[in-house]
């Protein structure tokens, strides 16, 4: 009966310790280092924050965790808002953050899915968030320059419309000599951009696998990713660092959370991202 009571309250231990720990929202902030020889020095040390998925959520400190990463660049990779419910929260965050830095923006799925799309993009222009629709801008540092492009979420509930949308819009980008960093939401489709011309994607739409295997897998694909190659169950891309040759590619796990199934050892995450000069080896 002692021995009863006693794996009882292990099992009911076990339970809440599970609980607290896996279902811990709290934001956990990714830091990566991304070295190349491509990267100016002018950019070495050079920290982009990266916010994806925020489903218009409020999150308490936020904005206070940006601003001490000392961002030269903040980029939203889609999903700042869902397809429905109020917007404001994306665009009050988007107000805030241009008070720390220039703020670049691509558009996700459940951002085009909303019947006020047009009405919420206007808004979100007006605080001087650049949205780049299939569209490129010039990045300059101490005398150097790197490109910086984003391309629109390939909306569709066809999967062979959403693959010819993306290479349509990679075509649409201008061919550049510099270091070159996408802005695409739907990592899922991340072998699409391979042999580009990319140096380094920064990505969302996975939501980390919405629930993680204690050694940081993740485990299920959003349904508006279902179209696509990658699995249902254990997705190829679902959060973190990966590499293909030359091109680095970040996925970030997102902050909010649109599914009815909760976020389990997943917490919401901000990236940031520092650019490292690599001196060139001479050749011989």
């Amino acid at each position: 009966m002692k021995f009863s009571r006693l794996l009882k309250g292990a099992a009911l231990t076990g339970g809440i310790l599970f609980a607290v720990k896996g279902l811990d929202d709290r934001l956990e902030t990714t830091h990566y280092i991304i070295e190349s020889d491509k990267i100016p020095e002018g950019f070495d040390g050079f920290r982009i924050v990266q916010v994806s998925d925020l489903h218009a959520s409020v999150v308490p400190g936020i904005t206070e965790e940006i601003r001490g990463e000392t961002p030269d660049i903040i980029v939203m990779t889609g999903d700042l808002v869902h397809d429905r419910g109020s917007y404001d929260p994306g665009i009050l965050l988007s107000e805030r953050l241009m008070q720390i830095a220039p703020v670049y923006n691509v558009t996700g799925n459940h951002d085009l899915y909303r019947t006020d799309y047009t009405k919420y993009q206007n808004e979100l222009d007006n605080t001087g968030v650049i949205t780049l629709h299939d569209q490129s801008v010039t990045i300059m540092r101490n005398a150097s320059e790197i490109t910086l492009s984003g391309i629109e979420d390939p909306f569709s509930e066809d999967g062979n419309t959403i693959e010819q949308n993306i290479r349509t819009s990679i075509k649409t980008l201008p061919e550049t000599d510099n270091y070159h960093i996408l802005l695409f939401h739907r990592a899922n489709h991340m072998d699409l951009l391979k042999n580009n011309g990319f140096d380094l994607v920064l990505s969302g739409h996975m939501h980390g696998g919405q629930i993680r295997l204690p050694n940081g897998r993740g485990v299920c694909a959003p349904k508006s990713s279902w179209g696509s190659d990658s699995p249902l169950l254990f997705p190829k891309y679902f959060g973190g660092h990966y590499r293909y040759k030359n091109m680095d590619m970040i996925v970030n796990r997102g902050i909010g959370n649109p599914m009815i199934v909760p976020r389990l050892f997943n917490r919401p995450e901000l990236t940031v991202i520092i650019l490292k000069y690599k001196r060139r080896e001479k050749q011989l």
